[in-house]
Parts: C-alpha cells; structure tokens; sequence
C-alpha cells in the first residue's frame, strides 16, 4: 500500500545571495602608483565579512607599497572586528616604516573610531584624492 511518501520529494528553500559574505562586501586592491597601494570597501565589514576583509588587506600588505589607502567612504556598516583588522594592519605596515591611511566618511566609521579612541592614531584623510595625492 502506497501512500506517495516512500519519497518524499523535500524542496529546499533558496539560499539568498545576499546573506554570502562576497555579497555584502565587496572589496578592490589595487596600486594606482609605484607609492599607493589602495584597498577600497563597499558593503558591511561585520562578524560575517571580516575574514574577507582581513585575508584581502593583510594580504596585501607583504607587497604593499609605502603608504596603504584603506578606503571606508563606501561602507555601510563597520564593526569592531573591522577596526581590529585595521589595527593590525597597522601594525604592520610600522615594523616596516610604512603608513597606513584611512578615507573615511560614513558615521558607522567615524563614531566607532571616535569611541574606541583610535582616531588619532590613525591619518584619517577628507578625501581618496588627498590620501593617493598626498602620497606621491
């Protein structure tokens, strides 16, 4: 006696794209210059995104030029796993004399640099044209 349920067909629901980590951050490195290494971000830097973000700049970093652009004018949500990759980028680009320059603009940015207190140890420049600029 067969009921049809001997195999039951089970219909997945889709898993959405945007919930992948390459969806809701995008990330560009890229060397405008012998001196500017930059590395761009458009999306959320968050629990989900930030070993994409950490294996993309700090990997980065081994052939990095003088100064490194972290451009954050795009981001629309930064968390502290997020400033922690830029302190340890930080870090070191100084064991090798180089500087590390930050673009950013957005106030999920600004206020969490301000509340860690981090601002001022970083170069925060107004704009990506005056962090490449600066450079050469």
């Amino acid at each position: 006696m067969s009921t049809g349920l001997a195999n039951p067909t089970y219909v997945l629901p889709a898993v959405r794209n945007a919930d992948h980590p390459a969806e809701r951050l995008k990330i560009s490195v890229t060397a405008p210059s012998d001196l500017v290494t930059l590395c761009a971000l458009a999306g959320e830097v968050d629990h989900f995104t930030v070993e994409v973000f950490r294996r993309r700049l700090i990997g980065s970093l081994g052939a990095a030029a003088p100064v490194v652009v972290v451009d954050l004018s795009k981001v629309t949500f930064f968390g502290v796993p997020g400033l922690q990759v830029l302190i340890d980028a930080r870090s070191v680009l100084a064991q090798t004399g180089r500087r590390l320059r930050l673009v950013t603009g957005p106030r999920c940015v600004d206020r969490l640099l301000q509340l860690a207190g981090d601002r001022s140890r970083f170069e925060v420049m107004p704009s990506l044209a005056d962090a490449v600029l600066d450079a050469a």
